[in-house]
């Protein structure tokens, strides 16, 4: 029962962040980077850690959660694997991201922040979902009585 509610967990979080770089990709192309929430999303959106080999970050976000997503829709432990890989490295750019977003621009961008935010807790929750591993099947019910060992 923890496992689903931990798997509806990683679903929200990944919905939360595909609108948030979404958001983000929308105003890099129709926009050039101009946000109206904050002059700290333009800032950062205009910066040159706003892309990586000519893509936008945003979309390499987009990448990242629907790489998420697919994996959630998927059984075994491969997939759990899968999640934790996906969103360790999508943490780890992330903490880079705001560095450069927070020290070095001085910029604050809401929907930076709430994607790294949600990518820092689907590595939290896919890492704690991983290691504890599938829910135990339930037991068959057998009318009560335990079969006898084989020998």
């Amino acid at each position: 029962m923890l496992d689903r509610r931990l798997r509806i967990a990683q679903y929200v979080l990944a919905l939360v962040g595909l609108a948030s770089a979404g958001y983000l990709t929308y105003t890099k192309y129709a926009h050039g980077g101009v946000c109206g929430v904050s002059g700290g999303c333009t800032t950062v959106q205009q910066s040159p850690w706003s892309e990586l080999f000519g893509i936008p970050v945003s979309v390499l976000g987009i990448v990242g959660y629907v790489g998420v997503l697919v994996a959630l829709s998927l059984r075994g432990e491969l997939p759990r694997l899968a999640l934790v890989v996906i969103s360790g490295v999508g943490f780890g750019f992330s903490m880079f991201l705001m560095y450069r977003a927070y020290i070095t621009l001085e910029a604050f961008c809401p929907f930076c922040t709430t994607s790294a935010l949600m990518m820092t807790l689907l590595f939290v929750v896919s890492t704690v979902r991983y290691l504890r591993g599938p829910d135990p099947e339930p037991a068959a019910s057998g009318g009560g009585v335990a079969e006898p060992l084989a020998r």
